[in-house]
């Protein structure tokens, strides 16, 4: 009986030992990177990081067909706003954009341009653009002083080491300005006039936390919120009003804003003009300013776009913000037409960024209205990945529904609304699409209802000039006799 429970005992750890090696030998090796190389751009509206990872194949006899990439992991505490893939060829002249899917809720598995054998290597180019967190130091200024600007808590030691063995780093950043009041030193560690390098770093290198003090001329110009509203005729064109609310987020005049100083020595950092550019294809151009600021525009007409520079009389400095609309209107052709993936639908489709360009948008709302008596309404947003759509695992994409009354409409028209936010102007490929039925008969409900106000409007002057209101009678023949 002993002999027979040490048997039946000895069995089940052997059993145990088999199913973990199993297991073991089942999960996932990290993939190897022999160098890694950052650069953190902070000359734009937002951070943009490219990254050249150069990939060595050492898992044995098996081929490396894709790798797990988390930027949260890699960038923390940053806010993920577009994420692209490139591969270089051997060459390193053309390169492949690489698909990816979202992989454990906020990674990404991207997949390599073609198998890579054992003890091979290729370099695949990573461009990410994370939410612009630059902000002033100190908050407040006089309007003859610079503008610094500082960043903080970038980690400059990279690691996922869930996912990738990381054998050798460099981060670089790259800033606006030479004149660099701070930043953090970590061996090694250098300043090469607007460039300071970090690394390079092995496998072994504790993590850093760094911050960097810079001076920043251009003025910090953001979107605060800006308010789309997109209008189908049921004829002939698509109109397109844009409301608003601009402001700049640099550090405030600690003594008020000099007029007198600004035209002796105008600030770089304070915005005396916005530029917007539309579809070459525009035409109705207006812009509606209930405060008045802005007083003076101009429109150019070129071969691929309508650049419209709008002067305010105030300019925007630190601290300030100006609300103001601009609209214009679209031809159909060339924007709306079949639907191909909706049989018998019409669809829409018009970039999703606002006119004004180079700008960070907070929040972004659209409203996209078709013609009365649509059916089958749907919209959305339209990108080359994942991002602001709804499997969007970075942010939560808000549609939703509703009815907007216009001239002459009887029910209201059908509204499809979407609201995202923080677009970077590095952000490419993202449109805006709206897919509705419509019966083409129902074009004539206006001159339909134009023309049956105006019969009626006849018939009722016809009737009142054929009637008699009077309240007596004229007097019998008979009467007038005796």
């Amino acid at each position: 009986m002993g002999m027979g429970r040490t048997g039946s005992t000895l069995a089940r750890v052997i059993a145990a030992l088999s199913l973990a090696a199993m297991v073991w030998s089942g999960a996932e090796a990290a993939v190897t990177v022999t160098n890694l190389e950052r650069e953190v751009d902070l000359t734009a509206d937002s951070v943009v990081v490219a990254s050249a990872i150069t990939i060595k194949n050492d898992k044995g006899g098996s081929n490396l067909v894709d790798f797990v990439w988390c930027p949260l992991e890699l960038v923390k505490g940053k806010k993920l706003i577009w994420s692209e893939f490139d591969q270089q060829d051997q060459t390193g002249k053309d390169a492949t954009r690489l698909e990816w899917k979202v992989e454990g809720g906020d990674c990404m598995r991207v997949s390599l341009a073609g198998a890579l054998s054992p003890g091979a290597g290729t370099t695949v180019e990573a461009y990410e653009v994370y939410a612009s967190e630059l902000v002033p130091v100190p908050a407040q200024i006089r309007q003859s002083d610079k503008q610094m600007v500082g960043i903080s808590n970038f980690e400059v030691v990279a690691r996922d080491p869930a996912n990738l063995v990381i054998e050798s780093q460099v981060t670089k950043f790259y800033l606006p300005s030479s004149n660099v009041d701070f930043y953090t030193k970590v061996k090694p560690s250098q300043l090469k006039g607007k460039e300071v390098v970090y690394g390079p770093y092995g496998a072994d290198q504790a993590s850093s936390l760094v911050d960097l003090v810079f001076e920043r001329p251009e003025p910090m110009l953001e979107i605060s919120s800006v308010v789309r509203e997109i209008t189908v005729s049921s004829w002939r064109d698509v109109e397109v009003r844009e409301h608003y609310h601009v402001k700049n987020a640099g550090p405030k005049f600690s003594d008020g804003f000099s007029r007198v100083e600004f035209a002796r020595n105008p600030a770089p950092y304070i915005a005396n003009q916005l530029t917007m550019r539309v579809p070459r294809q525009a035409h109705s151009l207006f812009l509606v300013d209930v405060l008045g600021n802005i007083t003076t525009s101009n429109a150019r007409f070129g071969q691929d776009a309508v650049e419209v520079t709008a002067t305010p009389r105030f300019p925007l400095v630190p601290g300030w913000q100006t609300h103001f609309t601009f609209g214009y209107k679209l031809p159909k052709r060339g924007f709306l037409g079949a639907d191909p993936e909706r049989p018998g639908c019409k669809r829409l489709q018009l970039e999703a960024m606002p006119a004004i360009k180079g700008i960070l948008v907070r929040n972004l709302t659209i409203n996209a209205a078709v013609p009365e008596f649509s059916a089958d309404v749907e919209g959305g947003a339209v990108a080359s990945t994942a991002f602001f759509t709804d499997e969007d695992p970075f942010r939560t994409v808000k549609a939703g529904t509703a009815t907007k009354k216009w001239w002459l409409d009887i029910s209201g028209r059908p509204v499809r609304t979407l609201e995202l936010s923080e677009l970077s102007a590095e952000i490419a490929d993202l449109t805006f699409y709206v897919s509705y039925r419509f019966n083409d008969i129902m074009e004539f409900k206006e001159v339909s209802m134009f023309l049956a106000a105006w019969l009626a409007a006849f018939l009722a002057a016809t009737l009142w000039s054929r009637s008699d209101f009077t309240l007596v009678g004229p007097k019998s023949k008979k009467l007038k006799a005796t």
